[in-house]
Parts: structure tokens; C-alpha cells; sequence
């Protein structure tokens, strides 16, 4: 025990450290998008440093997006630490902390330091030479000893009776602090500091800004249902927010983001190395000597000095400072329009001016695509969560009963909601009140001046039963001949009904909701109350104890297209004579064009016919002729056979001449049906 407690006392004389100071978060701004910015600010005085803890997993977006900015001084640098292994970093220092090493084990490694040591019987100052082990009596381990080169000789003192050990050379002091350093940041484990070093004089205001991974922030809302019949409720939004830092937010300005900024995450805390090329030298003996022409001195220009470069706005408007840029004429960084007198920045497209604040809690803001939210002091512990009220208003919510397809007998209470409430809000669950718990909603999102159903209980109250009225294949609208193709339009009805009762004790506005049907148009009613891209609504006011029915009826044309060359001639028959409004002059296109086709008709049938009965006689003549082959040419049955084909060869003969003949009138009667159709 004492030998651990004179390694503690041997490490707690340090260099002169940098002074700490505190800037703690004033602003946060947190996007739907999982980043949040987080701005510390604060007052220091001279040289300082500012310790920020992050998440080891955080330190890629803080190298990629730290902000640092000290008007009145500068920046010196950014320092945090490496992502060597602990034991690789404890070796690189002149005393090795690796593997718990005991006092006995430092002292060796710091052999030829010298050392100041209080004893009793004073302090001896003087070099390491030998750390060494007595030997022992009986079973008692022999004392340990320490061997020092002073002005008067070598001086042994039992590391027993040290009450102190001082290193003198200040930089082995520094790497002994280094190697403890390292031992601590090791010790927190995933946690990380970054030190922030600014060097100046007197007190000024500095500030800080990074973006990091943060939770999502949430929204969820209460409706109270207007009384009676009346059409204003009352809305109560809250949102969700976490504080995932390690510093506690007091009376900070906060603001909530809706939007997606493009945000990344690249590898800048892993160290990178790049392959280079092994280049050999040329044999000396190799090289030649080389002569070169004389060359004029050309007329250069010569570098501006740098009160020229000031004057033009260049050198003098910032410096850079280890890494980060310090602004000393901020109107440099102006990003957008901002203000000439102030350093004006922007976050994803939302502005972040230090100089100013919000104006009160929960106040509703547009940054073009964004939507935000800004509260005022705002206090939440580290790794906490709070629930904080963004809207408290008055909003339009009409009482409905909703019926969509599918949903069963019984339609949906629900409202019409119209946001009235001046901001736009945000999607998330609605509990809905009246009177009590009604039920649970889900709101999308709603920018000002908009509305949507909500429904949140079924209405036992109201029957909503569909029924169906036949689909009709309507009259021909419209019909044109061109270039021998027929284009018919015809109108197609479509319809249904809904018989509605309401059996409750107060009036019902229901809202039917029925599928469009693609390319149609609406006949009865009239129009619809409401339409969107899929649905129409309709809406019916019903008395209580009353019945009443829906009918809905759509028309749609459809177009077909015939090839009149080609068209079965009962089928162009049965277009023509179809009712509706066909031009006079395409019906008796139509019907010449189905004489003459139903002529060609007749002459392709009969020419398929004779080809059929032309195949049959082949055939039974390459019979006959095999059977002629196997009987006696003299016999009766061979005379028959010949008989046979005889008669055959005669019917073929006609066959041929009335082909020809069928051949001609196709012909004719196709050039005959071309012109007529064209």
C-alpha cells in the first residue's frame, strides 16, 4: 500500500496545465432527418481550453463539421485522441505505464533521471543509478533499495522510507502526465474528449457548433370535440425531445426542424495512410553533364505586399489557426444575405444567428422546404427526455361519419380537421376527447390552411349497406371510317347504390367514399363534395331514425378499332345496327362494306371446300393405285378400280376449272372491298 500510495504522490506534481473553461450549450437545433447542430457559447479570459466529451461512434461528424469562432482571439488547434490502441500509445512515451507496471519498474525505466527524495532523515537529490532488492531473512522478502549519483557520492535509500519522489526534468514530468492523460481517456471508454485550445487576452465571448447523430424528435396531439353541433375544438400538440449529450441544456434556445437536409457520415477519425512509389537514385556514374542556353530575364510581376493584399479584402479578412478558421472581418463569412455587421450561419438551410434570440416558446417558422419550431429556455438534464407544449389552439373539426369500401356495415366516427392553427403541424397520434376518451387518430402532416378526415371509433349508431345496380354497355357515342379501319366509341356505365339509416338520437353527416374508376366521368350525382386522385365523396345529411339512398353512376368511353378487310361481317352487321349516334354515312359505309364481305366470304368457303374434296380424291387415288398393283389386271375388281378412277380423274378436272373461276371472283370481289372500305 505504500508503494502505490508513493506512485500517486510521485505523478501528482504536473506541469502548469491549460485553464478549464466552461461554455456550455445555449442552442440546439434537432431535424427530422436523425442530426442535430448544438451550439456552446460562453465567456473565457485569456488562454483557455474547452473540453467537449462525444461518443467515439460521434467523432467522424464532429471532425467533418466543427465550428469554432473567437472574434478577440484565435484558435490554436483542436486536439483529441488517437485511435492507436492504449497499451501501443502508453509505450511511445519515456516512461511506459503498459501492463500496470509497479513503482520498482518505473524507477528502472527512468534510470539517469534525476530525482529529488524525501526521506526522514531529509531530501536527497540526485540520478538514478540502480533500483535494487536486498537480500532477505528466513522467509521476509529483502527491502528494496534506490541508488543515487549525488554531488557527494552514491546515496542508497529504502524505497520504504520515501515519503516522495520528484522528477526535476520538467519534459519527463510532461510525458509522465501524457501517459496518465491517456490512461484516463482510456478509462472512459467509448467517451472522448475534444479540446478545444484559444489563445488571447481578457475576457471575451466565444462560441462552438457541431453537427452530430441525434434522436428524432416527435410529435403527438390531443383534440378536444367541439359541444353539440358546434365546429370548433381545441388542439394540444407536444413535442417529443431527448437531450443525447453529456451536458445538461439550461434555458436553451431550442428549435425543431421538419425536413430532410442531405446529411452523411464520412471516416475522418480513422488514421489513413497512402502507398508511395520506392524511387532508386541513377548511377552516378551514368550521369552526364548537361549545358543549358543563356535565358533573358523576363519583366515579372512583383508579389503584392501585403497592405495590398488588405486593401483588396484578402489577407487580412481571417488567418487560419491550427486547423479552424478565426474571422476577423466577419462579414467574410456572410453566407446568403447575411447581415454585413454580424457572422451569419447556416445549418442546413436554417439560419443560426448568434446575436439573436427567439422571440417567445413554441413559435412556428418556415425556412423554405423547412418547418421548425422554436422554444426558449428550455432546461433538460443530459441523457434526458422531455415532453414540451408547441401548440395550444382553437381548430375547425366538423363531426362526420366516414364510409369507405370495405370497412363494414358501420362507417368511422371521425373529423374534418382544417388546420387553423397559423403553423404548419407536423404527422403523429391524435388522442381524440368528447366528453371522456374517444379514441386514437393519426394526423399526417398538415401544413396551414389544409384538411384531412380523421377517424378514430366505429359509429354503431349508423348502417351504411352498399348495393349493387348492374353494369351497362352503353350506347355508341360516336363512330369514323379511315383508311379501311373502323374506330368505334362506346359509352360504359358504371353505377352502384347505398341504402344509409342513421338509428342514433342526434343528426349524422356521412361521408361516402367510393373508388373512381379510371377515365370515367361522373353523371349522378352531379359532382361530388370532395374529390382526390382515387376517391369520390359524397355527403349525406340524415335525421335521426331516418333511411335514405345513395346512387352513383359513372360513364366511360371506351374505343375500339376494326379492320374492316379482315372483320367477321356478322360482327361489322351487328355494329352498324347498334344503337346510338353513328353518322348515317359510316352505317351505310358499314353495311356495303358487309355485303361485299360476306360475298367474299362465300367465294373463300367454297374455295376451302374444294380444296378439301381435292385432298380427299388424292388420297383415295393413291389407294386405288396400290390396290391395282396387288390383283390380277384381268380380274372384276380391277375393272372397278379403274372405273373408280376413272370417274376421279373427271370430278378433278372440274375442280381446277372452278378453282380458277373462285380464284378470279376473290380477286375482284378483295379489289372490290379495298376501294369500298377506303
Amino acid at each position: 500500500m505504500r508503494l502505490a500510495l508513493l506512485a500517486l504522490v510521485l505523478f501528482a506534481t504536473a506541469a502548469a496545465a491549460q485553464p478549464a473553461a466552461d461554455v456550455p450549450v445555449e442552442r440546439v437545433i434537432l431535424f427530422t432527418s436523425g442530426v442535430g447542430y448544438f451550439e456552446h457559447a460562453g465567456r473565457i479570459t485569456g488562454d483557455a481550453e474547452v473540453t467537449l466529451q462525444f461518443d467515439e461512434s460521434a467523432l467522424n461528424d464532429v471532425l467533418k463539421s466543427l465550428l469554432v469562432e473567437d472574434p478577440q482571439g484565435r484558435v490554436a488547434g483542436v486536439v483529441y485522441p488517437s485511435q492507436a490502441p492504449v497499451e501501443r500509445t502508453l509505450r511511445s512515451f519515456a516512461i511506459n505505464l503498459s501492463g500496470a507496471p509497479d513503482l520498482v519498474a518505473i524507477l528502472r525505466q527512468a534510470r539517469g533521471a534525476e530525482v529529488v527524495v524525501d526521506a526522514p532523515g531529509g531530501s536527497v537529490r540526485g540520478t538514478i543509478l540502480a533500483v535494487s532488492t536486498e537480500p532477505g531473512v528466513g522467509d521476509q522478502p529483502g527491502a528494496r533499495t534506490l541508488t543515487l549519483a549525488t554531488a557527494g557520492g552514491l546515496v542508497t535509500v529504502r524505497l520504504a522510507d520515501a515519503r516522495r519522489i520528484t522528477f526535476t526534468d520538467p519534459a519527463l514530468q510532461a510525458e509522465i502526465d501524457a501517459a496518465l492523460a491517456a490512461l484516463s481517456e482510456a478509462r472512459g471508454g467509448q467517451r472522448k474528449p475534444v479540446r478545444v485550445q484559444f489563445r488571447g487576452g481578457g475576457a471575451r465571448r466565444v462560441r462552438m457548433g457541431y453537427v452530430v447523430e441525434a434522436p428524432v424528435w416527435k410529435t403527438s396531439y390531443r383534440l378536444v370535440l367541439p359541444d353539440g353541433a358546434g365546429r370548433t375544438g381545441t388542439l394540444q400538440g407536444w413535442a417529443l425531445v431527448e437531450n443525447p449529450t453529456e451536458a445538461d441544456w439550461t434555458n436553451v434556445d431550442l428549435t425543431l426542424v421538419s425536413g430532410r437536409p442531405v446529411s452523411f457520415q464520412m471516416d475522418l477519425y480513422t488514421p489513413r495512410y497512402v502507398q508511395r512509389p520506392v524511387v532508386t537514385l541513377p548511377d552516378d556514374a551514368l550521369t552526364q553533364p548537361r549545358t543549358y542556353a543563356e535565358g533573358a530575364p523576363a519583366a515579372a510581376p512583383a508579389p503584392p505586399a501585403l497592405e495590398e493584399l488588405s486593401a483588396r479584402g484578402v489577407a487580412s479578412t481571417s488567418r487560419l489557426q491550427g486547423g479552424i478558421v478565426n474571422t476577423e472581418d466577419s462579414s467574410d463569412l456572410n453566407i446568403r444575405g447575411g447581415r454585413s455587421e454580424e457572422t451569419q450561419y447556416y445549418v442546413a438551410g436554417v439560419a443560426i444567428d448568434p446575436s439573436t434570440g427567439f422571440q417567445t416558446n413554441a413559435t412556428a417558422g418556415d425556412f423554405g422546404e423547412l418547418f421548425a419550431y422554436r422554444l426558449r429556455d428550455v432546461t433538460l438534464p443530459r441523457r434526458a427526455s422531455a415532453m414540451l407544449p408547441i401548440v395550444s389552439e382553437g381548430v375547425d373539426a366538423e363531426r362526420l361519419s366516414i364510409s369507405s369500401g370495405g370497412a363494414g356495415r358501420h362507417p368511422m366516427r371521425g373529423v374534418r380537421l382544417k388546420n387553423t392553427t397559423g403553423a404548419n403541424l407536423r404527422g403523429g397520434p391524435v388522442t381524440v376527447l368528447d366528453d371522456g376518451y374517444a379514441g386514437d387518430a393519426l394526423l399526417p402532416d398538415l401544413p396551414d390552411g389544409t384538411q384531412r378526415l380523421l377517424s378514430f371509433a366505429v359509429d354503431q349508431d349508423v348502417l351504411v349497406d352498399p348495393f349493387r345496380i348492374p353494369d351497362a354497355a352503353g350506347l355508341v357515342e360516336t363512330a369514323s371510317l379511315r383508311d379501311g379501319v373502323l374506330v368505334v366509341r362506346r359509352q360504359r356505365i358504371v353505377q352502384g347504390g347505398y341504402r344509409l339509416e342513421n338509428r342514433g338520437e342526434r343528426v349524422k353527416t356521412i361521408v361516402v367514399e367510393r373508388a373512381r374508376q379510371s377515365g370515367a366521368r361522373l353523371e349522378a350525382p352531379a359532382t361530388a363534395d370532395e374529390t382526390t386522385p382515387d376517391l369520390y365523396r359524397f355527403r349525406v345529411t340524415l335525421p335521426p331514425g331516418r333511411v335514405d339512398t345513395l346512387r352513383v353512376r359513372e360513364a366511360q368511353t371506351l374505343s375500339e378499332q376494326v379492320v374492316l378487310a379482315n372483320a367477321d361481317p356478322d360482327y361489322l352487321l351487328l355494329i352498324a345496327r347498334a344503337n346510338g349516334a353513328m353518322p348515317d354515312d359510316v352505317r351505310r359505309a358499314l353495311e356495303r362494306a358487309v355485303t361485299e364481305r360476306r360475298a367474299l366470304a362465300e367465294t373463300q368457303q367454297r374455295q376451302q371446300a374444294l380444296d378439301r374434296e381435292l385432298s380427299d380424291i388424292e388420297r383415295e387415288q393413291t389407294r386405288i393405285r396400290g390396290n391395282l398393283q396387288a390383283v390380277d389386271a384381268t380380274s372384276d375388281y380391277a375393272r372397278r378400280l379403274l372405273r373408280t378412277l376413272d370417274e376421279q380423274e373427271t370430278r378433278l378436272e372440274a375442280i381446277r376449272r372452278e378453282q380458277d373461276t373462285l380464284r378470279a371472283r376473290a380477286a375482284e370481289q378483295t379489289a372490290a372491298l379495298r376501294v369500298t372500305v377506303r
